[in-house]
């Protein structure tokens, strides 16, 4: 299961500034915070390697912040 660290962790592991990442709310669309639409592909295919999932691009479009992201780890 992951973590909200280790999310973090895995963010800036693909480029993410980490003053950003350290910062981030959970709740709130990572998009309104400062990452950026490019960062996303990057951190997709980061979580596809590290948690052996496949994240689509009908889920990328509903996955809006850390905490949607968590939810979907844990239900593959």
């Amino acid at each position: 299961m992951a973590t909200l660290s280790e999310l973090k962790e895995l963010m800036c592991s693909v480029g993410i500034d980490a003053e950003l990442v350290k910062d981030l709310d959970p709740a709130k669309p990572l998009l309104q915070q400062g990452v950026d639409s490019v960062d996303f592909p990057a951190f997709a295919l980061a979580l596809e390697a590290r948690y052996g999932i496949k994240v689509s691009d009908a889920d990328s479009l509903r996955l809006k912040t850390l905490d949607d992201f968590l939810s979907f780890i844990a239900a593959a």
